[in-house]
Formats: structure tokens, sequence, C-alpha cells
């Protein structure tokens, strides 16, 4: 019987992928790995290991027997957590990328599936809100966004290397800007969209002020993690030997989602615009011709539909947790 390994499987999408996963191979043993188990839901996987990736021989033991392995595992956050913690996640995400790789060789595993980010593109291809969209060609001479940008172009670098050397089946997804139920919506860790959600659920009533960082004209592509999912299980199954885009084509700025946000809760919000706080690039929106030549995929849910899905999500954990903090009062 397939064995397929999530790792990661305790964060945002690889929990949403080993639910995909068990859906598409129903006679498949799927096995979640993490540091730590699911915040939100139970796991789905039929095995969960907890384990620290950091650790080789941990990380020997998450592959064993795998026949595919998904790896997703990374210490990560949003803007915020890459501002905060750069050293820790180099260190983090080298050990565990490298450790990984080196045991998916070790232990003959088919097909790797590893997830960079597009925080590997040069930040002088980003530098306005209308910055033209990503394609997958233009990444050296490297100037990759942070610590945790660079972390991601070097494992790319040695997938390529390894599948060179060791004629490995290694495949490279660029994920960007995922969103959906079961994210972190507060505190660095929480991505844009899934905070300013936080931010606009907790407003009181049905009118309030949120605090937004920079001046809301930056432009972003967020890609629902439902889509994101099938992109990866189509990478997955494909002859691709090289990275391609996991991403929304769809460009909105900051303010206006923001708006789209109030719109959806019923709620009139006044952004607070804190240009003394970090933005990340001015604009960075993907191009997907690549994923839909060679993988026949691009994202089939519209940003307004998602983000109903995920604000209703987040509001119900919002209320949730003023519940409870009235009930230890």
């Amino acid at each position: 019987m397939t064995l397929i390994v999530v790792t990661g499987a305790g964060g945002f999408v690889g929990g949403h992928l080993v639910r995909a996963v068990r859906a598409r191979y129903p006679n498949a043993q799927v096995r979640g790995v993490d540091i730590r188990h699911p915040e939100y839901e139970r796991s789905e996987a039929d095995q969960f290991l907890v384990a620290d990736l950091r650790e080789r021989e941990l990380c020997a033991e998450a592959v064993a027997g795998a026949d595919v392995v998904f790896a997703l595992a990374a210490n990560m956050g949003g803007i915020g957590w890459t501002h905060a913690a750069p050293a820790e996640i180099l260190h983090d995400n080298l050990l565990i990328s490298v450790n990984t790789v080196e045991a998916c060789r070790a232990e003959g595993v088919r097909t790797v599936v590893y997830t960079s980010s597009a925080c590997v593109y040069p930040e002088s291809l980003q530098r306005s809100p209308d910055s033209a969209p990503l394609r997958e060609t233009p990444v050296f001479p490297a100037e990759p966004d942070m610590q945790y940008g660079w972390e991601k172009l070097t494992t790319e670098i040695l997938c390529e290397t390894y599948r060179k050397t060791y004629g490995m089946d290694i495949k490279v997804a660029r994920l960007h800007a995922i969103y959906g139920p079961m994210g972190s919506y507060a505190g660095l860790r929480a991505k844009s969209l899934s905070m300013l959600c936080g931010k606009v659920a907790a407003v009181p009533g049905d009118r309030g002020e949120i605090e937004v960082w920079g001046d809301g004209t930056q432009t972003r592509s967020y890609c629902y993690v439902d889509d994101c999912v099938t992109g990866l299980l189509r990478l997955a199954e494909s002859t691709v030997d090289q990275p391609v885009n996991i991403g929304s084509e769809e460009r909105v700025s900051i303010g206006d989602l923001v708006a789209r946000i109030a719109h959806v809760a019923g709620k009139e919000i006044t952004p607070r615009y804190r240009s003394d706080r970090p933005v990340g690039p001015l604009g960075r929106v993907s191009d997907n011709a690549l994923c839909r030549e060679l993988l026949g995929w691009q994202p089939g849910t519209a940003l307004d539909d998602g983000l109903r899905r995920t604000y209703r999500w987040i509001e119900g954990q919002v209320a949730e947790t003023r519940v409870g903090e009235r009930v230890t009062q």
C-alpha cells in the first residue's frame, strides 16, 4: 500500500493537504509529521508523528517507508514573524530542509514535493504596486525577501542538485500568499489576509478602526488553500522538473482588501495606516502561465468567495474566544 508523508501536517496548508490526500488516494496510508499537533482540529492522517525535523534521526524516521513526501515543514509566519526572528527562521529551516531531502534520498522515496515561496523572487521586481506578475525564470541575480526567502532559494538549489546528482524526482512549488480557514489570524505568525480578518472580526458592533501596516497601496495576490492543495497534488502526479508558481493572478491592494473584508463582515471599518511597520514588497502577484501549461492548473476560487469562507471561520473563532474569556472572568 502506498505511504504518503506530509511534513508540516500540523500547520495550515499541511492540515488541508492531508485531508485532500485522503480524499484523492483513499487506498493510501497517510502519515502526518510535525513538531506539534494541529491547533484547530484533529488531523485526518492515519498516523501522526510528533517530531522535530531539525533532528536528523527523527527526520529519517518521519519518511521511513514513504513512496511520496510532501515537504511543507518550516518555521514560518507572517511579515511580523519574519522580521522578529530572522536568525531562528534561517537556522531552523535550513536544518529541516537539508535533513528532509537527505532522508528522502537515503530512503529511496519515489517523489518529493518541496514547498518553496514567492519570497525567492528578487526584491527589484517588486518595488511598485503595479509591478509585473512574477514568472518563474527571473530568480538570479538573487535578491530574495529576507532570510526566509534566502532559505527557500537555497533549498531549491539543493533540490535541483539532488535531482541532477542522484536522479531524484523532486518537484518545487512556489506558493503565493495562501489563505483560508484553519490558519493563524492573530499574533506575529498570522499572514496579512487572515490577520486583517481577525482585526475586523474583533471590532465590537458594526463600526470601528483597525491598524493596518503600510499605507494600503501595496498589492498582493491571494490563493485559496483548496486551490493550493489541488495544485500540489497535480504537481506530485506530473513529470514537471522545474519550479512552478502556485498562486493567484487576482491583484488586490491592501486598502481594497480591508474594504472587501469590511463588506463581508457588514461593518464600517476605518483603517489606521502605520507606515512605520514592515510592509514587504510593494507589489507581488503570481504569473500562472507555466502552471497552466504544465499542470493544467489555475485557481478556481475568486478572492471574494474565499474571503467569505475565511472570514466566517475567523469570526466564529473570535466569538468563541470572547465567550471563553467571559466564562473565566
